[in-house]
């Protein structure tokens, strides 16, 4: 092991143990097939007990667990010498940058922090978080809404509703890398309703993160989209419209690059999901509810003994529906992942649909397999396309992600037919 080496695993040790550490992330597995592409961990406080949170993503998954101290530091030592080749480490003193080469030496690099706290800043999971939009401090939309007074403090009655706006808007933040830079990024928030959301994920781009945008919140009530125009004039809120009308039935006049959509009801999330892939929007994020469709069509015989117990059935069909909407999406070249919104104790609609476009070549071989799930998956439960399917296949968005896989068994069909050979071998068609 290397002096580097050496020096990296004595940094995550000391920082864990002398609660100096702020957040590490590992990145680049060593394993060709690995079981979680990126760990993130950072401290938390719980009931006055300072625990290190991990956060492990897999290419569709997210999971969550605490350590105490004692069992983080050879966990992290796992991490860094056996799972992953990069690690970032921001500590008090400083940001650590960390990379590992194929042969196993280890670099490692420090950049000063502009400024040092005497303490590392822990997130409560008792009663305040690190949110991005924080409270105690006056934040005009919030205020206009109703969710905060002019002093900054959350309203009671809607503290449930503050901590899911600050959810989301860590989803936002997690992709907004990801979203063009050299235009003003285009967003559209289907079924806006009273846009607590639109108006946060605007806030967040133009006064957080210092990035253009036109956003448009669309909802079919008339009412609720002229108290958003208002509250959005009295802001004086730049690019930032409302509009009455159906989302089966709505067009941009430019490319989408982020389509939102929360609680949009039953069919009306699958409208959102097919407009966007139409669109190739670069990013969807989607919180779906009242998934009725499914359940309609499950008979007693493809479901038994489930369907004996109506909440049992419901909940098998809205946790299925979300699972064909995802695959589905990856069907039409995104890469998805169902992840937990917020926490089931303030709502059962619960999980956010995340999808980022993948490029073309990386998206037929899964597309192809996709297709082949959602095929195999129809027929055992004995039930027709559902809505985001039909729309997705009426417009060709389906067929158009694995078109090389087809032409390749096509070839191959003709190659055995004439008795040829599929390498490419003289008489091959």
């Amino acid at each position: 092991m290397s002096d580097h080496a050496e020096d990296l695993l004595r940094l995550l040790s000391e920082s864990a143990t002398a609660k100096t550490l702020t957040k590490a992330v590992f990145s680049t597995p060593r394993s060709a097939e690995p079981e979680f592409q990126r760990v993130s961990i950072r401290p938390v406080d719980v009931r006055g007990r300072w625990l290190i949170q991990v956060t492990s993503q897999s290419a569709t998954q997210e999971f969550h667990k605490n350590w105490e101290v004692a069992e983080a530091v050879p966990e992290l030592t796992r991490l860094a010498t056996k799972v992953f080749r990069n690690v970032r480490i921001t500590t008090t003193t400083g940001i650590y940058e960390a990379r590992t080469s194929r042969k196993g030496k280890c670099f490692l690099r420090k950049e000063s922090l502009p400024a040092v706290t005497a303490t590392p800043p822990v997130a409560s999971h008792n009663r305040t978080r690190n949110y991005l939009i924080p409270e105690g401090v006056p934040c005009p939309f919030l205020i206009h809404t109703g969710v905060m007074t002019k002093e900054g403090s959350v309203r009671a009655s809607h503290s449930r509703k503050f901590g899911q706006i600050n959810r989301f808007l860590e989803f936002i933040n997690d992709v907004v890398d990801l979203l063009p830079t050299d235009r003003p990024i285009n967003i559209v928030d289907f079924g806006c309703g009273k846009s607590y959301l639109t108006f946060a994920t605007h806030y967040l781009l133009t006064s957080i993160l210092k990035r253009d945008c036109q956003i448009t919140g669309l909802d079919r009530r008339s009412d609720v989209v002229q108290t958003c125009t208002k509250i959005a004039t009295d802001l004086q809120l730049p690019n930032l419209t409302f509009s009455v009308g159906d989302i089966a039935g709505f067009e941009s006049t430019s490319t989408v690059d982020l389509v939102i959509s929360l609680h949009a009801c039953d069919t009306a999330t699958d409208e959102a999901l097919a407009q966007a892939v139409r669109w190739q929007s670069r990013v969807i994020l989607a919180v779906p509810c009242c998934q009725h469709e499914l359940n309609e069509h499950l008979s007693a015989a493809s479901l038994a003994p489930l369907s004996s117990y109506g909440l049992i059935k419901e909940r098998f069909a809205s946790l299925t529906t979300d699972a064909m909407r995802g695959t589905l999406l990856t069907a039409a070249g995104y890469q998805t992942q169902i992840l937990e919104f917020i926490d089931m104790e303030h709502t059962p609609k619960n999980l956010l649909i995340r999808s980022v476009r993948r490029s073309e070549k990386t998206a037929t071989d899964a597309a192809a397999k996709a297709l082949a799930e959602i095929s195999s998956l129809r027929e055992q439960l004995q039930v027709p396309p559902l809505t985001l399917e039909r729309r997705l296949n009426e417009r060709g968005l389906l067929l158009s992600a694995v078109v090389p896989s087809l032409n390749e068994l096509a070839h191959v069909l003709t190659t055995v037919a004439t008795g040829g050979s599929t390498a490419g071998s003289e008489g091959a068609s």
